[in-house]
């Protein structure tokens, strides 16, 4: 059995929260605070519930998701983990599952012309289980406190990034128009910001990447830095296992993208 949900579907949206009794799983490349908010005031609070999100800096430097949103989630033991290939908007509600072009924002919820479909049978466990082969993989990080805050001394370290003079009422709205023209997924604040809130190993390795004339590099190419890394950390003999541990964190901060093994992104300019 299924349905067709069309915009505005907020209201859909509020029921499948209000009504679920064990689980919840939400999968949004981007979400806003105002809807953080309605998520963790209208669901029971004995629940299972999943986040999965893109957690990018360039998302939250140009408005697309907010970091205090995340925030919200996890003061309300809300599970999260980040996916940067995430494109999908798909939600399980118990035995109920939404698909849909929306994101967790108030223009994929009201103001954006979206759509999508209902469904509440056989599939609702096959697209359970999908979820949960995403969220249970281990090379997708948790979305922890420390991030978020490290995400926000960068972010607050830089001007906020100038939107283009488009004459609107609602900001929030002119953030979802150039959300869904595919705005460029890189962080632009500068790398200054980033170099001052990093320290030790990760500003190091990070200073590497910078010297690096390619957005996507493979690991070997930052192995060649080896002998200069360790100069400047004698005391250790493990410099390859650091360097992949850093960017490791680079990556949960949302400045690199994992493309294949031992295939990477840059995701600043």
């Amino acid at each position: 059995m299924y349905t067709i949900i069309r915009s505005p579907w907020e209201n859909i949206f509020l029921e499948q929260l209000k009504n679920a009794k064990k689980n919840i799983y939400l999968a949004s490349p981007f979400i806003k605070l105002q809807t953080a908010k309605t998520i963790a005031a209208n669901c029971r609070k004995s629940l299972d519930v999943r986040f999965i999100s893109s957690f990018k800096l360039a998302n939250f430097y140009r408005g697309a998701s907010d970091l205090d949103a995340l925030r919200v989630f996890n003061t309300n033991r809300v599970r999260q983990k980040s996916v940067h290939n995430l494109h999908a908007k798909f939600f399980v509600f118990d035995k109920t599952a939404i698909i849909t072009s929306g994101n967790l924002t108030p223009g994929g919820l009201k103001n954006n012309i979206e759509y999508g479909i209902m469904l509440k049978d056989s599939l609702v466990e096959t697209i359970r289980k999908d979820y949960l082969d995403i969220f249970n993989n281990p090379d997708n990080p948790t979305i922890t406190d420390k991030i978020i805050s490290k995400a926000n001394e960068i972010l607050n370290s830089t001007p906020k990034e100038r939107l283009p003079n488009i004459k609107i009422r609602d900001e929030s709205l002119l953030q979802d128009i150039l959300n869904d023209h595919n705005i460029d997924e890189r962080y632009s604040g500068g790398v200054e910001s980033i170099i001052q809130n990093l320290s030790s190993w990760k500003r190091d390795v990070f200073e590497c990447l910078l010297k690096l004339p390619n957005d996507v590099f493979s690991l070997d190419e930052l192995y060649v830095f080896e002998d200069c890394l360790m100069k400047l950390h004698p005391d250790n003999r493990n410099v390859k296992p650091k360097i992949r541990q850093q960017l490791q964190y680079l990556r949960d901060l949302g400045l690199v993208e994992f493309l294949t093994p031992g295939t990477y992104k840059k995701l600043w300019v």
